[in-house]
């Protein structure tokens, strides 16, 4: 797995937050789940892993957790640069 990304929500890393569409929904809780433990141990909570997993999933449409995780990081080094 790659390096924990800051744990904050999605508009603090400058990325506005969007929620999936109604048949979307299902997979983000999904993707949510199996990256818990990751961003867990990465500082987030319960509620910024389901606002990434919602903005992730509305944006990208489907993915595994090595790529949500590296989509976070894209977004957050968007910000800081």
């Amino acid at each position: 797995m790659t390096t924990c990304p800051i744990p904050q929500h999605p508009e603090d890393s400058g990325v506005p937050s969007e929620v999936p569409e109604l048949a979307q929904i299902e997979g983000a809780r999904l993707l949510a789940n199996k990256a818990r433990e990751f961003l867990t141990d990465c500082g987030f909570t319960d509620q910024q892993i389901l606002h990434w997993a919602d903005t992730f999933i509305a944006r990208v449409g489907s993915g595994d957790v090595e790529s949500f995780v590296a989509w976070i990081h894209e977004r957050e080094a968007v910000t800081s640069s």
